[in-house]
Protein backbone atom coordinates (compact mmCIF):
# COMPACT_ATOMS: atom_id res chain seq x y z
CA UNK A 1 0.00 0.00 0.00
CA UNK A 2 1.49 3.04 -0.70
CA UNK A 3 -1.19 5.56 -0.77
CA UNK A 4 -0.64 7.83 2.75
CA UNK A 5 -4.32 8.51 4.63
CA UNK A 6 -4.71 11.66 6.19
CA UNK A 7 -7.29 11.43 8.88
CA UNK A 8 -8.66 14.60 10.30
CA UNK A 9 -8.60 14.49 14.20
CA UNK A 10 -9.37 18.22 14.66
CA UNK A 11 -12.61 16.78 17.06
CA UNK A 12 -9.81 15.83 19.68
CA UNK A 13 -8.79 12.42 18.97
CA UNK A 14 -5.30 12.78 19.96
CA UNK A 15 -5.11 16.42 20.57
CA UNK A 16 -3.03 19.18 19.19
CA UNK A 17 -2.55 18.13 15.74
CA UNK A 18 -4.86 19.48 13.02
CA UNK A 19 -4.45 15.88 10.90
CA UNK A 20 -2.42 12.69 11.64
CA UNK A 21 -1.22 10.53 9.05
CA UNK A 22 -1.62 6.63 8.87
CA UNK A 23 1.21 4.82 8.17
CA UNK A 24 1.37 2.26 5.34
CA UNK A 25 1.57 -1.21 6.06
CA UNK A 26 3.94 -3.80 4.60
CA UNK A 27 2.85 -7.12 3.75
CA UNK A 28 4.41 -10.62 4.63
CA UNK A 29 7.03 -10.46 1.25
CA UNK A 30 8.41 -6.75 2.37
CA UNK A 31 11.86 -7.55 3.34
CA UNK A 32 11.69 -4.62 6.52
CA UNK A 33 9.87 -7.82 8.74
CA UNK A 34 13.12 -9.85 8.54
CA UNK A 35 14.78 -7.07 9.84
CA UNK A 36 15.46 -6.90 13.79
CA UNK A 37 15.05 -3.22 15.06
CA UNK A 38 17.93 -1.69 16.93
CA UNK A 39 17.39 -0.37 20.40
CA UNK A 40 15.83 2.91 20.69
CA UNK A 41 18.63 5.79 22.14
CA UNK A 42 17.11 9.39 21.93
CA UNK A 43 15.85 10.37 25.22
CA UNK A 44 12.25 9.63 26.41
CA UNK A 45 10.00 11.89 25.49
CA UNK A 46 10.71 13.10 22.39
CA UNK A 47 8.07 14.84 19.95
CA UNK A 48 9.23 11.98 17.02
CA UNK A 49 8.15 9.83 19.30
CA UNK A 50 5.11 10.81 20.41
CA UNK A 51 4.36 11.54 16.90
CA UNK A 52 5.02 8.06 15.49
CA UNK A 53 3.14 6.33 18.37
CA UNK A 54 -0.17 8.52 17.79
CA UNK A 55 0.34 7.16 13.75
CA UNK A 56 0.95 3.66 14.54
CA UNK A 57 -1.85 3.59 17.09
CA UNK A 58 -4.07 5.30 14.37
CA UNK A 59 -2.68 3.08 11.91
CA UNK A 60 -3.42 -0.33 13.99
CA UNK A 61 -7.00 1.31 14.57
CA UNK A 62 -7.43 2.07 10.89
CA UNK A 63 -6.84 -1.92 10.34
CA UNK A 64 -8.59 -3.41 12.81
CA UNK A 65 -5.81 -4.83 14.84
CA UNK A 66 -4.80 -5.27 18.00
CA UNK A 67 -1.00 -5.00 17.80
CA UNK A 68 1.52 -3.03 15.68
CA UNK A 69 4.99 -3.02 15.01
CA UNK A 70 6.67 -0.09 13.62
CA UNK A 71 8.93 -2.05 11.36
CA UNK A 72 5.66 -3.07 9.75
CA UNK A 73 4.82 0.51 8.46
CA UNK A 74 8.56 0.61 7.33
CA UNK A 75 10.02 2.64 10.44
CA UNK A 76 13.25 1.30 11.76
CA UNK A 77 12.15 1.90 15.64
CA UNK A 78 12.07 -0.65 18.28
CA UNK A 79 8.74 0.12 18.72
CA UNK A 80 5.01 -1.14 19.20
CA UNK A 81 1.77 -0.54 20.10
CA UNK A 82 -0.72 -2.71 21.88
CA UNK A 83 -4.42 -2.02 22.42
CA UNK A 84 -8.15 -3.79 22.59
CA UNK A 85 -10.99 -2.91 24.53
CA UNK A 86 -9.97 -1.44 27.84
CA UNK A 87 -5.80 -2.41 27.43
CA UNK A 88 -3.55 0.01 25.91
CA UNK A 89 0.18 0.17 26.18
CA UNK A 90 3.26 1.31 23.70
CA UNK A 91 6.57 -0.43 24.35
CA UNK A 92 9.79 1.04 23.36
CA UNK A 93 12.42 -1.49 23.37
CA UNK A 94 10.50 -4.25 24.84
CA UNK A 95 11.90 -7.36 26.43
CA UNK A 96 10.83 -10.61 28.28
CA UNK A 97 12.94 -11.38 31.62
CA UNK A 98 10.75 -14.59 32.49
CA UNK A 99 8.16 -16.77 31.12
CA UNK A 100 6.38 -19.67 31.83
CA UNK A 101 6.88 -23.33 30.99
CA UNK A 102 3.90 -23.57 29.94
CA UNK A 103 2.91 -22.88 26.66
CA UNK A 104 -0.81 -22.15 25.07
CA UNK A 105 -1.12 -23.15 21.37
CA UNK A 106 -3.88 -20.79 19.73
CA UNK A 107 -4.19 -19.17 16.53
CA UNK A 108 -2.68 -15.74 15.95
CA UNK A 109 -3.36 -13.59 12.44
CA UNK A 110 -1.69 -10.29 11.76
CA UNK A 111 -1.75 -7.04 9.86
CA UNK A 112 0.92 -7.95 7.22
CA UNK A 113 -1.05 -11.19 6.38
CA UNK A 114 -4.17 -10.45 5.72
CA UNK A 115 -6.64 -13.18 6.26
CA UNK A 116 -3.64 -16.11 7.22
CA UNK A 117 -4.40 -17.83 10.56
CA UNK A 118 -2.24 -20.52 12.19
CA UNK A 119 -1.99 -22.01 16.06
CA UNK A 120 1.66 -21.11 17.73
CA UNK A 121 2.48 -22.34 20.78
CA UNK A 122 3.15 -19.25 23.23
CA UNK A 123 3.92 -18.78 26.83
CA UNK A 124 0.78 -18.99 29.19
CA UNK A 125 2.32 -15.55 30.79
CA UNK A 126 4.82 -13.55 30.72
CA UNK A 127 7.24 -10.89 33.06
CA UNK A 128 8.27 -8.05 30.73
CA UNK A 129 9.98 -4.85 30.76
CA UNK A 130 9.55 -1.53 28.62
CA UNK A 131 9.81 1.79 28.46
CA UNK A 132 6.75 4.14 27.70
CA UNK A 133 6.67 7.12 25.75
CA UNK A 134 7.42 9.24 28.26
CA UNK A 135 10.42 7.32 29.58
CA UNK A 136 9.37 5.66 32.40
CA UNK A 137 10.53 2.36 32.51
CA UNK A 138 7.86 -0.75 33.33
CA UNK A 139 8.02 -4.07 34.66
CA UNK A 140 5.20 -6.15 34.46
CA UNK A 141 3.42 -9.58 34.48
CA UNK A 142 1.33 -10.46 31.58
CA UNK A 143 -1.30 -13.29 30.90
CA UNK A 144 -3.36 -14.26 28.04
CA UNK A 145 -4.30 -12.47 25.15
CA UNK A 146 -1.89 -9.44 26.15
CA UNK A 147 1.02 -11.88 26.27
CA UNK A 148 0.58 -13.17 23.43
CA UNK A 149 -0.12 -9.98 21.78
CA UNK A 150 3.59 -8.63 23.49
CA UNK A 151 5.10 -11.43 21.96
CA UNK A 152 3.30 -11.63 18.38
CA UNK A 153 5.12 -7.86 18.15
CA UNK A 154 8.33 -9.10 20.26
CA UNK A 155 8.72 -11.42 17.32
CA UNK A 156 8.27 -8.54 14.66
CA UNK A 157 10.88 -6.06 16.18
CA UNK A 158 13.23 -8.93 16.29
CA UNK A 159 12.70 -9.94 12.51
CA UNK A 160 10.45 -13.24 13.14
CA UNK A 161 7.44 -13.62 10.81
CA UNK A 162 4.12 -15.32 11.96
CA UNK A 163 4.91 -18.46 9.33
CA UNK A 164 8.32 -19.19 11.11
CA UNK A 165 6.59 -20.36 14.07
CA UNK A 166 4.83 -23.26 12.07
CA UNK A 167 5.66 -26.38 10.10
CA UNK A 168 5.21 -26.56 6.16
CA UNK A 169 2.15 -28.68 5.68
CA UNK A 170 0.44 -26.71 8.60
CA UNK A 171 1.57 -23.46 6.09
CA UNK A 172 0.15 -24.72 3.12
CA UNK A 173 -3.35 -25.60 4.62
CA UNK A 174 -3.40 -22.04 6.39
CA UNK A 175 -2.31 -20.28 3.13
CA UNK A 176 -4.89 -22.72 1.14
CA UNK A 177 -7.53 -20.93 3.67
CA UNK A 178 -6.04 -17.56 3.51
CA UNK A 179 -7.22 -17.68 -0.03
CA UNK A 180 -10.36 -19.09 0.51
CA UNK A 181 -10.91 -16.06 2.76
CA UNK A 182 -9.67 -13.54 0.44
CA UNK A 183 -11.85 -14.68 -2.82
CA UNK A 184 -14.84 -14.56 -0.14
CA UNK A 185 -14.16 -11.01 0.80
CA UNK A 186 -13.28 -9.81 -2.70
CA UNK A 187 -16.79 -11.43 -3.72
CA UNK A 188 -18.32 -9.47 -1.17
CA UNK A 189 -16.56 -6.35 -1.21
CA UNK A 190 -17.43 -6.62 -5.28
CA UNK A 191 -21.28 -7.56 -4.46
Amino acid sequence: MSDVIKIDTGAGLFGGEAVIEALPLYDDHHPMLSIRMPEHTMPLPNPLMSKLVKRLKLTKKMYGGIGLSANQCGIVQRVFVIGYEDFDMVCINPKVTNASAELLKENEGCLSFPGLYVKIPRNSWIEVEYFTEEGKMIQTRLEGLSARCFLHELDHMNGIKLTQHVGPVALKLARQKQEKRIKKHLRAKNK
